[in-house]
């Protein structure tokens, strides 16, 4: 089995569980990615190949600083207005997800060390994120079975499912399709052809419970799979298991924030809104954040720069947060109220169903004030209707079959999908 990804800690993460799963269950497991993500790939203890050179995401933010985004920032994922999916706009919409998205993390030369390993290796199954179409291209290239992993809702499928139904209706000559053309381009160095299926995958492994996901406009053969959080190597700090006298409030704006060296989200803002809750607010800020603070953290916060997050969320009454699906997910299977601080990409869209089942707020960042967001805490920590609606997401997570259950049903479809290495054996 062959798992790949771009070179992304928080996009590899959510692998590790199933590739634990295929590893107990007698499948050799490598991780195809760029070089940089090697060493977080075998202090996960599995088995890292680093092919082609890395995605210039840094390279492009530098370059263009807080406007490299913008555009692609600025997309209504949310499709709540029936009137903004015209034509013009999903188009707009695919034409700048290819070069800012799709044809920068999978480069000429990441697709061709994956290809190359594939061919060499002959993987019978290759599991694939979202955005890391290389895996796809792989599959096709040597026969072998491919699904995709997604991390949170599928807000890029959606969109592409409402454009091509809107590109149908076009003149022919109009009938446009960016990501057709990138892919098709991309697989015909390989002799190979492109179609729907080099986007979707043959199956999708969804960790997200049904009640939260998108309705897509064409079902996807899908295998339910229950999240199992990994956040990396972890150590739990004794003040997390020791009694807390307060309820406990945790705040975080996420790794990949931190990363990116960008702070969306004020975090003076943040501390001061909390200030006067009478809970303990646990921060998770590194260093360089703390340095950024104005003065000192009011008295009834603890900055730590890192917690395990699954350790940390059953000690929790209620968690803020940027939204991240990895964040999302960890607090929703502890049964965690939770307040979103939604931004763009797919944040307003998991708050928006969030709330709607009850088990957390929105706060979006442009509307954030101090009184606005210590509202809302206030609010989960003393309306138990929010406790209730985390609890019963986190009862539906926990009724999905674990990771070493689907390793069966993923040794079927692979049986039945498979046209290279495996077909050969059957």
């Amino acid at each position: 089995m062959m798992m790949t990804t771009f070179a992304a800690n928080t996009h590899f993460q959510p692998l590790v569980p199933l590739a634990w799963a295929l590893r107990t269950a007698g499948h050799e497991v490598r991780v195809v990615s760029q070089p940089s993500l090697s060493d977080v790939v075998t202090q996960a203890g599995l088995t890292s190949v680093p092919v082609g050179t890395e995605a210039p995401v840094e390279q492009f933010a530098a370059t263009w600083g807080d406007d490299a985004y913008i555009g692609v920032n600025s997309i209504d994922f949310t499709g709540n207005d029936p009137g903004l999916w015209t034509w013009p706009y999903l188009l707009g919409m695919e034409t700048m997800l290819v070069p800012a998205f799709y044809e920068l993390l999978n480069n000429e030369s990441f697709v061709d060390g994956v290809v190359e390993f594939a061919r060499d290796w002959r993987p019978d199954l290759v599991i694939w994120e979202p955005l890391t179409f290389a895996g796809a291209v792989a599959a096709r290239v040597t026969g072998a079975a491919h699904a995709r992993l997604p991390w949170g809702q599928e807000i890029t499928l959606r969109g592409r499912q409402a454009f091509l139904a809107e590109r149908a209706l076009q003149p022919f000559e109009h009938r446009e399709d960016p990501t057709a053309e990138w892919l098709g381009r991309m697989l015909d160095r390989y002799g190979c052809s492109f179609d729907e299926e080099m986007v979707t995958g043959q199956w999708t492994i969804d960790t997200l419970p049904r009640s939260m996901r998108l309705e897509l406009s064409e079902e996807l053969r899908t295998l339910d799979m229950r999240y199992v959080p990994y956040n990396g190597p972890a150590v739990v700090p004794p003040w997390v298991w020791e009694p807390c006298e307060r309820p406990r409030v945790c705040l975080t704006i996420g790794t990949s924030q931190r990363d990116s060296g960008r702070d969306h989200v004020p975090l003076d803002h943040l501390l001061d809104s909390l200030a006067d809750v009478d809970a303990e607010i646990v921060a998770t800020l590194d260093t360089t954040q703390q340095e950024r603070l104005r003065g000192a953290a009011p008295g009834n916060v603890r900055l730590v720069d890192f917690v395990p997050l699954h350790a940390l969320m059953p000690t929790c009454s209620a968690i803020v947060h940027h939204g991240g699906p990895g964040t999302w997910s960890t607090a929703a299977l502890h049964g965690v109220p939770q307040i979103i601080l939604d931004t763009s990409w797919d944040t307003p869209v998991r708050a928006q169903r969030m709330q709607q089942l009850g088990a957390g707020l929105s706060m979006p960042v442009g509307e954030l004030g101090v009184e606005a967001l210590r509202d809302r805490v206030l609010r989960l920590l003393g309306e138990p209707e929010f406790r209730a609606g985390a609890e019963r997401i986190r009862a539906e997570m926990l009724a999905m079959p674990a990771p070493g259950d689907v390793v069966p049903d993923l040794e079927r479809l692979t049986a039945e999908h498979a046209t290279g290495a495996m077909a050969g054996r059957r």
